[in-house]
């Protein structure tokens, strides 16, 4: 079994080094700026509802264990799903020029959250 996955890591590892240069060239034409709707929203609109189901699974975790650790987690992953509403509000309202510092501010936080969570004891 372990030959198995070291030979699924080989194929995935050439997959990723030989793959971005061929979908580099492709272009979303169904996804463009005409139509409004840009595919990189809808890319940060959905990583942002997977950072708030990571979010519920964290605080259920943290509501049963009560570790300081999943705190910081929980903080975390409630910080990127703020930010990835805020970089898709795009798509439903209109663009504010505020969203870009709030969103550097929010990585910051997502990151001292991480760190302070590794920290912990």
């Amino acid at each position: 079994m372990n030959n198995k996955i070291k030979i699924l890591f080989f194929i995935i590892l050439i997959f990723l080094i030989f793959c971005p240069n061929s979908l580099a060239d492709i272009e979303v034409d169904y996804l463009d700026s005409n139509s409004g709707i840009e595919l990189e929203k809808i890319i940060i609109l959905s990583s942002s509802l997977l950072a708030t189901a990571l979010f519920i699974i964290s605080f259920i975790a943290y509501r049963r264990d009560g570790r300081k650790r999943l705190l910081f987690v929980t903080a975390a992953f409630f910080l990127f799903a703020v930010k990835g509403f805020l970089s898709a509000s795009d798509l439903f309202f209109l663009e504010r020029n505020w969203v870009d510092p709030v969103a550097s501010f929010l990585d910051f936080a997502i990151l001292l959250c991480f760190f302070f969570g590794i920290l912990k004891k």
